[in-house]
């Protein structure tokens, strides 16, 4: 998996995107892909990636990825909204909402509506912190292994004595 993450970044990285464009596309794609409305991440990040003119593919990569974050933050987020607004704390396990929205979509909607917008004013209000965190955590590795890219494409490859005949 590492080995993968590596090769994908590399991959970017070799397109052309440097370090800060791709720290910036893997936190806002990370910070987007746990908006607490289920369905909604994908537009955000291509809203995102076209306003700040960032790399798409490598902010879907992240927003997939991130979406079991989204739904373990779920219930945290409409808890924290209730804490902000004064609401009730939301007696329901992730498990029942996702059996609820199987049942019946339309009703669960109404049902947590007020609570989805609650939760919703609290991501707003930890996802500038949480972007900065992320961006902050991943441009020295980004910033390193572009380095390690740039030195190895510069760099001869050495003339190994077992491949010359």
């Amino acid at each position: 998996m590492r080995r993968i993450l590596k090769d994908k970044i590399v991959a970017f990285l070799k397109q052309g995107m440097t370090p800060r464009d791709l720290a910036l596309a893997v936190a806002i794609g990370l910070v987007l892909g746990t908006f607490p409305v289920i369905g909604a991440t994908t537009l955000l990040c291509i809203a995102a990636s076209i306003a700040l003119r960032l790399n798409l593919p490598a902010m879907q990569s992240v927003n997939w990825v991130a979406s079991p974050l989204q739904l373990m933050l779920l219930i945290p987020f409409f808890d924290l909204g209730g804490v902000l607004f004064g609401g009730s704390h939301v007696a329901v396990s992730l498990g029942d909402l996702i059996g609820m929205m199987n049942t019946d979509l339309l009703g669960t909607i109404r049902e947590f509506l007020f609570v989805t917008l609650r939760a919703v004013c609290a991501w707003i209000l930890v996802a500038p912190i949480a972007a900065a965190l992320v961006y902050a955590l991943v441009l020295p590795l980004f910033s390193r292994l572009h380095r390690e890219f740039v030195r190895l494409r510069l760099e001869p490859e050495p003339v190994r004595f077992d491949d010359v005949q």
